[in-house]
């Protein structure tokens, strides 16, 4: 009786051993099928992962020409979820506010309430975050190291560097630039013309400017005239590329490569420039400005009227609307139109930066439009159009493709020679002499040759122009003696002030600009003062051959 009581009891104690390895078992199977799943889960995000850090490649650094770093990569954490792996979903956005408040209700519940299998929840999360987020333990919280694009230029350079979006591939300027090296397989850092402490000054003369006169705008664009290289370009407002979501804003568009103007009378260095060029003008030719011109109900003035016969010099330096246009129409549409064609003035304007715009001219290009043409309305251009046909001018006649990364002691410069070298000289003795007698006189630099030319153009608002609403330019050379660098700028809208007169003109605003911009850069760019002796020779010069 005893041993069938223990038999019975052995049975009953196998039974449970057996029981309890099924459900151990059962358990293990369980177990290694959540942790299968958890491993092919993982799996599954990382090639999410990986495809990303695909489009997420590291950038090239961009550097100024001294070699100061502009942009660079740095590492970021970012955050994303799987939204199909979770439960009690209103619970979690509770969590998620409580440990970084920054977050938005709507914004998480949008995320969330859906059966996607990988969703952002932000991008870029400081350390901070990161640890908060992380001790949640929330399932499907997948943290990811990506590469964000650093400037420490800030502003300076931001018309031209331009910026790249969230997932790091650049939308315009350099950074775009940058992406078609990429695709066609060059990765190497680049290294752009512009010097940065250059830019820097231009722009804080430019912004000092704009608040003195009480401009909506500025543009400022400085070029060697020897090899095309862009050493400083400026345009306000401009924008933080860090903070990209300004770029889009209308105001702050590049305006030195992208924004189109008429110029008036900066215009009119071409007009004799083609006059000159011909043979048949030189600068003792005599035009009659006695009188306005009537034209298709048009009456063309000069702003300040001599009302007398004008030698070519004198138009230019009394900045004759009259004398220009009778020496335009001299020529004739055709050869006028074919002439700006040749200073590419008419097309985009070729460099790194892409999608740039043509200048706008009359598609029925008649004499009206030849003779307003000539003093800078009905054509409008963009300042990088200018400073390019401006450094023919300077330059001995020659066309540079302009250049916005360095070239260095390279002796591949695209150039094609446009002008006769005869008419480079006459055109810069006229720019000398304008400076010195005539409406430019506020940009005179002491101790350096300097020669250019001043524009005041009216607003085209609402189909007329606008007496009241002006731009006003500046396009010079320095050293005028040895011409190195020219600089085109641009005031958009300026007022009159106590100091100026009441006046708001390019010759009492702009120009003296100009000044400033050139008596602070020309220490950074090597240019040292001219001796009273050089100065003398070079004005004894100028005067003789008139």
């Amino acid at each position: 009786m005893f041993l069938a009581h223990n038999n019975n009891q052995i049975k009953r104690l196998h039974l449970r051993i057996k029981f309890l390895s099924f459900c151990f078992f059962l358990g293990f199977l369980v177990l290694s099928s959540k942790i299968f799943y958890l491993a092919n889960l993982s799996a599954e995000l990382n090639v999410n992962i990986d495809e990303k850090e695909i489009l997420n490649v590291k950038r090239p650094n961009i550097y100024d020409r001294n070699a100061n770093l502009v942009a660079s990569n740095i590492t970021i954490s970012s955050v994303a979820i799987r939204p199909n792996l979770l439960r009690n979903k209103e619970d979690i956005v509770d969590r998620l506010l409580s440990a970084v408040p920054s977050f938005q209700r709507e914004d998480l519940e949008y995320k969330l309430f859906n059966d996607k299998k990988f969703v952002w929840l932000k991008r870029g999360i400081t350390p901070s975050e990161e640890n908060k987020i992380h001790n949640l333990g929330i399932p499907g919280i997948q943290f990811i190291d990506e590469t964000k694009r650093f400037y420490s230029s800030a502003n300076t350079l931001s018309s031209v560097i331009g910026y790249v979006n969230i997932d790091n591939e650049g939308q315009v300027g350099i950074e775009k630039f940058i992406d078609l090296q990429m695709k066609s397989g060059n990765s190497e850092d680049i290294y752009l013309s512009l010097d940065l402490e250059v830019s820097h000054a231009m722009r804080d003369e430019l912004r000092k400017s704009m608040n003195e006169y009480s401009a909506i705008a500025a543009a400022g664009i400085l070029m060697d005239i020897n090899n095309g290289e862009i050493i400083g370009a400026v345009s306000l407002p401009d924008f933080d590329p860090q903070n990209h979501a300004d770029a889009l804003l209308p105001e702050n568009v590049n305006k030195v490569t992208n924004s189109l103007y008429e110029i008036g009378s900066t215009f009119k260095p071409f007009t004799i420039a083609m006059a000159l060029d011909s043979g048949l003008v030189d600068l003792d030719t005599e035009y009659d400005a006695r009188k306005p011109i009537s034209i298709g109900g048009h009456k063309i003035n000069d702003f300040r009227p001599q009302a007398r016969v004008l030698t070519v010099s004198e138009i230019f330096t009394h900045s004759s609307n009259i004398g220009a246009a009778k020496i335009a129409l001299d020529f004739g549409v055709d050869y006028h139109q074919a002439f700006l064609k040749k200073l590419g003035l008419l097309d985009p304007v070729p460099t790194q930066i892409q999608n740039l715009p043509s200048s706008i001219a009359p598609t029925n290009w008649k004499e009206i439009n030849t003779m307003t043409i000539s003093y800078g309305y009905g054509i409008s251009v963009t300042p990088l159009h200018a400073v390019v046909a401006g450094a023919t001018l300077f330059n001995g006649g020659r066309l540079l493709e302009p250049s916005f990364l360095e070239i260095g002691e390279r002796t591949n410069v695209l150039s094609k020679q446009v002008l006769d070298p005869s008419t480079s000289e006459k055109i810069k003795k006229l720019m000398y002499l304008n400076v010195v007698n005539g409406s430019a006189k506020r940009a005179s630099v002491d101790g350096i040759f300097v020669g250019g030319k001043t524009g005041t153009a009216n607003k085209l608002i609402g189909g007329s122009y606008d007496e009241d609403s002006r731009r006003t330019t500046f396009i010079g050379a320095f050293p005028l003696d040895k011409p190195k660098y020219i600089m085109f700028l641009l005031l958009d809208e300026p007022k009159p002030t106590e100091n100026t007169y009441n006046y708001a003109t390019a010759g009492w605003n702009v120009a003296p600009t100009f000044s400033k911009i050139v008596g602070r850069i020309a220490p950074m760019l090597d240019i040292k003062p001219s001796s009273i002796e050089r100065l003398y020779n070079y004005d004894q010069i100028v005067v003789a051959s008139n």
